[in-house]
């Protein structure tokens, strides 16, 4: 008989693997909307039907029709073995990968041009992926709740998803000023960083200065 470790593999990638395609290709061009779990799992799964539905239907004459006839041949010996079974498994593999093809395939003619909302963070973003290639580390303005205004170049940020736990580091040249001042106190070259956490921090200007 064959491993319910392979009949999960199998139910994975005809009745899941699709439509996770299609739910990727989608959180890319429309903004995420509060659904209860039933109603993605739905969502995935009817895609994932249909999807797969059409590569077996391609798939028919050239890989279903010949494995039934050997099927039938062998009676129930047919998949005594895990040798026996690598065909069929196979056929499951080759159909999931033309039915996540044509998930895409239907994606990208329902979504075309370049997706306008990323994976990444925009913190990630702005700091490293709009840097452009000729510029420096990026110096930073940063307000905070309480109206205190950080100037420095950054260091380095976290990474941690979620937000009231991240921090940002600022270093020299540092430039702070305080509500009610109007101009920017210069930090001497003891202030070598100053850690801002994002739990505080009300706006952030960046500025890509060039290399030196």
């Amino acid at each position: 008989m064959i491993p319910n470790s392979v009949a999960a593999v199998v139910s994975f990638l005809l009745l899941l693997a699709p439509g996770i395609v299609w739910q990727v290709q989608r959180a890319r061009y429309r903004p995420a909307v509060k659904e209860t779990a039933l109603v993605e799992v739905s969502r995935v799964i009817l895609v994932s039907l249909f999807s797969t539905a059409g590569a077996a239907a391609l798939l028919m004459a050239w890989v279903w029709l010949p494995l039934y006839r050997s099927a039938i041949e062998d009676g129930s010996g047919a998949l005594n073995s895990p040798a026996s079974a690598v065909p069929y498994i196979g056929a499951v593999v080759a159909t999931s990968m033309l039915a996540c093809a044509l998930t895409y395939a239907v994606a990208a003619f329902k979504w075309t041009g370049k997706p306008p909302i990323s994976e990444g963070r925009v913190w990630s973003q702005a700091f490293v992926d709009w840097r452009p290639p000729a510029a420096g580390p990026p110096y930073l303005t940063v307000e905070l709740l309480d109206g205190t205004v950080w100037r420095g170049q950054l260091l380095g940020f976290d990474s941690d998803p979620e937000d009231d736990q991240r921090s940002l580091a600022v270093g020299r040249p540092l430039r702070r000023k305080r509500p009610g001042d109007e101009d920017f106190e210069e930090k001497d070259d003891e202030w070598r960083a100053v850690i801002l956490p994002e739990s505080q921090i009300k706006s952030i200007q960046v500025v890509y200065p060039r290399r030196a």
